[in-house]
């Protein structure tokens, strides 16, 4: 079975030498597990369609949600997996409407509240709205303290400390750097991190036809904070690590995660960020295609007993039987890599 890799290249160089390494180790992977497996870069459009044309693949994994079109006339940046629809191609991951929504904090959240899954209480502000009727919704809504978002950056960016609002009188001069600093549509929800049993979750998710495994692990700073808030540069200055989830928590985690990853609409595999704060359950956002390999994947599994080998694989097998189930690929699986998941919890899932 040809399986194609494909993601995109960065052009920081020391980024870029520590991706190469950690895609020619995820490519010798897949290749000791049976499949003829290959790797490229792409960062237009184009560079997917001579991908696909030269090595005709039976099933693709792309960590790339969008790419341009250098031969249009004006910007068009298209949906990668749309484009893989459009062209036949099988691809492992979620459909093309399921990624746009998982790209926008806000639509998510409101699929959520339809759903009945709770996620803290929020006030959308569009790129050129007035903070007008924002301002008096959220002073209405009287959930401080806040937490102003960007609404379409992921990994934290864009969220620090001084994103945090306590009062009414604060409001509008955070909503005004924010947007002076990033641009765009705000999202502004009911901060967790004060509570004092707030815990962070990330959880690893892989689906398979019949059923979901979610494997979730506890974020945790290296040095505590006087109120929980894990930034982007937390995250790259390794000072972050992950534990098991408590035991009480654990309990009830699993479904209400499967609920949210299902109103989502995620296929096959994602990772999903919530809280437990004030005694519950919250959602927050979901990664809909994380790029693999991904630290908070790798680290979440590795409390379920699965290695990085046996989770990468385990998602390429997801994809694989759905479209199986779907009588849309008839290769038969790699005897390798069937092998490396017996005995797991993605054996015969």
């Amino acid at each position: 079975m040809i399986l194609q890799i494909i993601m995109k290249r960065n052009f920081d160089p020391i980024i870029a030498a520590e991706k190469a390494v950690s895609y020619a180790r995820m490519t010798g992977i897949y290749s000791g597990a049976g499949f003829d497996a290959n790797f490229s870069y792409a960062n237009e459009i184009d560079d997917i369609l001579s991908v696909i044309v030269e090595n005709k693949p039976d099933l693709v994994l792309c960590g790339i949600d969008h790419l341009p079109d250098r031969n249009a006339n004006i910007i068009i940046s298209h949906n990668v997996h749309k484009w893989f629809e459009l062209h036949n191609v099988h691809y492992i991951g979620s459909s093309p409407d399921t990624i746009e929504l998982a790209l926008s904090k806000v639509a998510l959240k409101r699929r959520w509240e339809a759903f009945g899954i709770r996620t803290p209480p929020f006030v959308f502000i569009g790129g050129a709205q007035d903070y007008g009727p924002a301002l008096e919704e959220l002073v209405s809504l009287n959930a401080f303290p806040y937490i102003v978002k960007p609404e379409n950056l992921g990994n934290s960016r864009g969220i620090d400390e001084h994103n945090i609002v306590w009062s009414a009188a604060d409001l509008e001069p955070v909503l005004t750097r924010v947007r002076s600093q990033y641009g765009g549509a705000l999202l502004v929800e009911h901060y967790l991190g004060a509570y004092s049993d707030v815990a962070e979750i990330t959880c690893a998710m892989i689906w398979g036809p019949d059923s979901m495994r979610c494997m979730p692990a506890r974020v945790n700073l290296v040095q505590p904070k006087r109120f929980h808030l894990i930034t982007t540069d937390d995250k790259d200055g390794n000072r972050t690590f992950l534990s098991p989830l408590d035991p009480e928590v654990a309990a009830s985690f699993v479904p209400f995660a499967q609920k949210a990853f299902e109103a989502a609409g995620v296929r096959d595999y994602a990772r999903g960020d919530f809280f437990f704060a004030d005694g519950k359950l919250w959602a927050i956002e979901i990664n809909g295609q994380p790029m693999i390999p991904d630290r908070w994947f790798k680290g979440a599994v590795q409390f379920v007993g699965l290695s990085e080998a046996q989770y990468l694989v385990g998602i390429v097998a997801a994809g694989y039987r759905r479209l199986r189930s779907e009588r849309r690929i008839a290769e038969p699986f790699p005897a390798g890599a069937q092998a490396l998941l017996k005995g797991t919890i993605l054996d015969g899932f």
